[in-house]
């Protein structure tokens, strides 16, 4: 309780401001405010099983709701069953996330989760588990904290100490790498630490490219059992 009161008080006496128009912010808003938030870069149009974005000029004759598939999934559906994306990756968003996972910035991405929630506010409640894409032990090391772990610790307001699926091998950054070098980069990294069977998974990761890891990551959750994965992105490239 004083912990909350003092925090109150410290928002009153100097609250935070807005990133874009420095207004104050309200205690429920982050990095943004209200206004702001809508001018932000969203991810309006995009293939709600892969992640494929498509042209929001489709907006213009379909509806949202009608854009589920894109052409590549009705041939070839990934192994993870649904996507969830917040923005796409274009500034402000990048520089904020770049700050969060090479800035040693770690309170960054714990308001980009805040942030994210205000943009895609899924019932969490039908997931057995909420899972961030764990980092290597030794990229672990390097930057002293998981950014996809804290992301989601914003987006759900609580923290959860979750280490059920690991990342079981080092591996080089795949920015490095073209798309082939990337799906085999991050084969066989991942390891699942007990039976998902019947359980139903959501997969939290910062960024979205190739999308190579998320579908190793999610090979392996389906591996040990998982009924279902959907996966919740901040921003995709």
């Amino acid at each position: 309780m004083l912990e909350k009161i003092l925090s109150q008080g410290l928002n009153f006496l100097f609250p935070s401001l807005c990133l874009e128009c420095r207004s104050p912010l309200a205690p429920q808003e982050s990095l943004f405010c209200e206004s702001c938030l809508l001018r932000l870069p969203l991810a309006k149009s995009y293939c709600q099983r892969c992640g494929t974005l498509l042209s929001e000029e489709l907006l213009n004759y379909y509806p949202k709701e009608k854009l589920n598939y894109c052409s590549k999934c009705l041939k070839n559906p990934p192994p993870y069953d649904n996507v969830y994306i917040a923005f796409l990756y274009q500034d402000p968003i990048k520089t904020l996330l770049h700050k969060a996972k090479f800035g040693e910035n770690f309170v960054i991405a714990y308001q980009l989760g805040r942030l994210m929630q205000k943009i895609i506010d899924l019932p969490v409640k039908l997931y057995d588990f909420v899972l961030p894409v764990p980092l290597s032990f030794k990229r672990l090391q390097e930057r002293g904290y998981n950014q996809s772990l804290l992301i989601l610790w914003g987006y759900l307001g609580i923290k959860k100490p979750l280490n059920i699926l690991q990342r079981i091998k080092h591996s080089r950054p795949q920015s490095d790498l073209s798309g082939k070098e990337r799906i085999e980069n991050v084969k066989g990294v991942f390891k699942a630490k007990e039976e998902f069977q019947n359980k139903r998974v959501l997969l939290l990761d910062d960024v979205m490219t190739t999308g190579a890891t998320l579908r190793e990551a999610s090979k392996e959750l389906k591996k040990a059992g998982a009924q279902k994965v959907d996966l919740l992105i901040l921003a995709r490239a």
